[in-house]
């Protein structure tokens, strides 16, 4: 099983995404990385090891930014390589993306992809496809937030995912399908997580999304919609206590 992490807060996210992910390395990791968004644009460290290993080799904590998304592999698809490392990228470099599950309909979206012009499969992954997703419809001429809903439509099977944009440096879009995503507000820093224990001891206030929604997180608040219709929905957050001891 992946763990995503995402956070955006005021100031720099970098040493909070490698403290989250390093909480989630119990379910198994055999790679890691993280994307920040800083003045540079989108900043991509990732390779094969434990948080730690990597880190040490790559050193996550440095990377820039208020604003960034994170990810623990156990590879399912794809052999254990730093290509196959989340996060991946789309071609223009403006969209990455951390995910766990499984796009059943990946040869199909891939086939598709490759019959267009403009595009190059970096990795083995069905994750990597989603980007180029992205990619298609921005340039299609949909807002960041229209070419998110309308990848995630496409896609069949269970998901979790986290995508950052270029064009929306103060956001973060995320959304489910039968496999877990929660959100955490805490103090102005504000995550997404797939398992609550990633954002601890950072608690506050938490707010699981349901099947078939996604959300937009800044680090002013947060909003939820449903994939398949977009309508506006809030919800109550919750106080939420979870023993950080494992």
């Amino acid at each position: 099983m992946c763990g995503i992490v995402g956070v955006v807060g005021s100031g720099a996210v970098a040493p909070l995404l490698v403290e989250s992910i390093a909480r989630l390395q119990y379910q198994g990791c055999d790679s890691c990385g993280l994307a920040t968004l800083n003045e540079l644009g989108i900043e991509v460290l990732k390779d094969i090891g434990t948080v730690e290993e990597v880190d040490s080799k790559w050193n996550l904590t440095s990377a820039s930014g208020q604003l960034g998304i994170a990810h623990t592999r156990r590879a399912t698809q794809g052999k254990v390589s730093q290509e196959n490392a989340h996060p991946h990228l789309s071609c223009d470099l403006q969209f990455a993306v951390v995910h766990n599950g499984i796009v059943s309909n990946y040869e199909q979206l891939k086939t598709e992809i490759e019959r267009k012009t403009g595009h190059f499969l970096f990795s083995e992954t069905d994750t990597e496809i989603i980007t180029h997703l992205l990619e298609e419809f921005r340039l299609g001429g949909a807002s960041v937030e229209e070419a998110f809903v309308q990848t995630v439509r496409r896609l069949e099977g269970p998901f979790a995912l986290a995508m950052i944009s270029n064009d929306e440096p103060g956001k973060i879009f995320c959304a489910r399908q039968k496999s877990p995503l929660i959100l955490g507000l805490h103090s102005g820093t504000n995550f997404v997580v797939s398992d609550i224990d990633a954002f601890l001891p950072n608690r506050g206030r938490t707010v699981p999304l349901d099947d078939g929604e996604y959300a937009v997180i800044s680090s002013d608040g947060y909003s939820i919609r449903t994939i398949a219709a977009a309508e506006k929905g809030y919800k109550k957050a919750e106080i939420r206590t979870a023993s950080i001891a494992r």
